[in-house]
Order: structure tokens, then C-alpha cells, then sequence
């Protein structure tokens, strides 16, 4: 799929990216995949991926959610940006 969105990350996933990839160096495979998918369709219209709305959380703040194996990656998009919030262990994200 050609890239239809532009891929932004905050501080915030920058650091939270940085530390869980020290600790776990497959991950920075996972995050170019997912900068692809997400780059192609943040909204999950193909449904091939967990991907998922939150309910009552503020724009600014991760209204999306994608599901990496035991990770929680947050993200908004905007027009035709999507930026990436925060990526946390699952006990962390919500």
C-alpha cells in the first residue's frame, strides 16, 4: 500500500521507544512495520490489524490504539498526520 499519511512520533513515544528497545532490540523491526501500516491505514479499513478506537480520551492524548504483542502503542490522527503518543507494556498503557 502506497503511504497516504505521514508518521510524526512525540517526545514522549521517542523516549518510551528508546528505553523498551534497549531492553527488547526486536523491536525496532516491529516499529518501521508498523510506521508502514500505520502510514498506509491508521484508521484499520483492511481489518488486518488490532487496532482499536478509545473511547473517552482527548484528542492530544491517544485516541487510537495498536495492539503489538504485549505492547500498546497510542496514537491521533490528524488530517492526514498520525501521531504516535506513546509505546508501553500493557500494564503500563492505559
Amino acid at each position: 500500500m502506497p503511504a497516504q499519511f505521514k508518521v510524526l512520533t512525540s517526545h514522549l513515544f521517542d523516549r518510551d521507544a528508546k528505553k523498551l528497545c534497549k531492553r527488547h532490540p526486536e523491536l525496532r523491526e516491529v516499529l518501521k512495520k508498523v510506521s508502514r501500516i500505520l502510514a498506509a491505514d491508521p484508521y484499520n479499513r483492511a481489518g488486518e490489524f488490532d487496532v482499536k478506537k478509545l473511547t473517552s480520551v482527548k484528542a492530544g492524548e491517544g485516541q487510537w490504539r495498536l495492539r503489538l504483542g504485549v505492547f500498546r502503542l497510542r496514537y491521533d490522527i490528524e488530517g492526514k498526520e498520525v501521531i504516535l503518543h506513546s509505546l508501553r507494556p500493557r500494564d503500563q498503557a492505559y
